[in-house]
This record gives structure tokens, sequence and C-alpha cells, in this order.
């Protein structure tokens, strides 16, 4: 009988590195790019025909401005295709440089030479990641809520009962009513006395008027 029967499973042992072989990590490979374009631009001065040193730098700055990396400013190209295009690159570099046309002299031969193994080495050892535009799943919860109207409802108009309505306007009437018969009762009571106070101030008016009308006394004349 085994003796690692029932026995659980193994411990994970180191990983194998060897399978794949070393890699570097995707801005190693923009630095690099960056770096020979520039190391290509200021040696084009001290060459004779360098002009393929100055395109080929400049179309690497820009392959390494523009990938979906760490280093790059318009991320629109994918690392898988920045990896091609940078060997496309260093093998288009190899073959012009071969043209009698456009070959410069032997110091930027070598300096191309070195450029274009550099960059075909490196570009093949890249570990290719999803790129900083990738989301990885679980990095946050995302919320799902649904907003909702509340319609208001209908303002309602306080309705005066039409029993209350009708004893309202009986309470009103009895009272005008009852007004009417106390001021009846009033004048009815004061009217004699009324009457003769009035009487009497006419009769005192003209007594009044026939002195003032009458004839005036002449004076006593002189003895």
């Amino acid at each position: 009988m085994p003796s690692d029967v029932g026995a659980g499973p193994a411990p994970p042992g180191p990983a194998r590195t060897g399978q794949r072989g070393w890699r570097i990590p995707f801005w190693a490979l923009q630095v690099l790019d960056l770096g020979v374009a520039f190391l290509l631009v200021t040696q084009s001065v001290h060459v004779g025909h360098g002009g393929i040193l100055v395109a080929a730098g400049a179309v690497l700055a820009g392959l390494a401005l523009t990938a979906d990396g760490p280093l790059g400013i318009y991320p629109i190209c994918s690392q898988r295709v920045h990896v091609t295009l940078v060997i496309g690159v260093a093998c288009s570099m190899a073959v012009a440089a071969c043209l009698p046309a456009v070959r410069p002299d032997l110091e930027g031969l070598l300096v191309i030479g070195l450029a274009v193994v550099a960059l075909i080495v490196l570009a093949s050892r890249t570990a290719i990641t999803g790129g900083r535009r990738r989301r990885t799943p679980g990095r946050g919860a995302v919320i799902d809520a649904t907003a909702t109207v509340a319609t208001p409802e209908p303002r309602t108009v306080p309705t005066v009962p039409s029993d209350a309505g009708d004893s309202a306007i009986r309470k009103a009437g009895r009272t005008t009513g009852a007004a009417a018969a106390a001021g009846r009762r009033a004048v009815d009571e004061h009217r004699p006395a009324v009457e003769d106070q009035v009487k009497r101030g006419l009769r005192g008016a003209g007594r009044l008027a026939g002195r003032l009308a009458g004839p005036k006394s002449s004076p006593d004349p002189p003895t």
C-alpha cells in the first residue's frame, strides 16, 4: 500500500521560470523605444546619410507614445500590435541600411546594428498584459440604482357641508331681524320726546324771527 494514500495535496512548489524564459515589463520596452529614438536622432548629425536614423527615431518615438502602456500619452495601439510594429521597424532599418542609396557610413551602420539587435531581442521578450485601459473584475462594485419619480397627489379643496351653510344663513337672518326690531322699538319709544323737542325748537325760532323783523322803537325827543 503506498505511503502517500490519504495525504493532502502537495504544497505548491516554486514557479517554473525556464519554460518561457525571462520577460521584461511592457514599460521597459517603451523606455527602450524612446532611448533608441533619442540615440538615433542625436547620432544622425555625426554620420553621413543620417536620414534613415532620423526617420527610424521618429517612428519609434511615435510608437512608444501611442502604445497602450504606462508611458503612452495617446494609447491607441495595443501592446501586442506595438511589439509587432517595433520588430517591423527594426527589420526595416536593417533592410534600408543595405541599400546603397540611403546607406550611412560605418559609424551609422554600427548604431543601426546595435539598435536593431536590442529592439528585436527585447521586443520578443516583452510580457504583454491587458494594458492600463483594461478593468480587472472585482475591482469595484457596480451600484445599480434606479430612480423613481413620485407623482404628486392631486390637491384636494376642502368642501363646506351644505347643512353648515344653511345654518349660517339662518343665523345671519335671525341676527338681522332682531337688530331691525330693536331699532323700530327704540324709534317708537323716543319719537314723542323727539317730536316735542323739535316743536319747541321751531316755536323759539319763530319768536326770534318775529322780534328781529318788527318795527324798531324811535328814541325819545330831547326836552
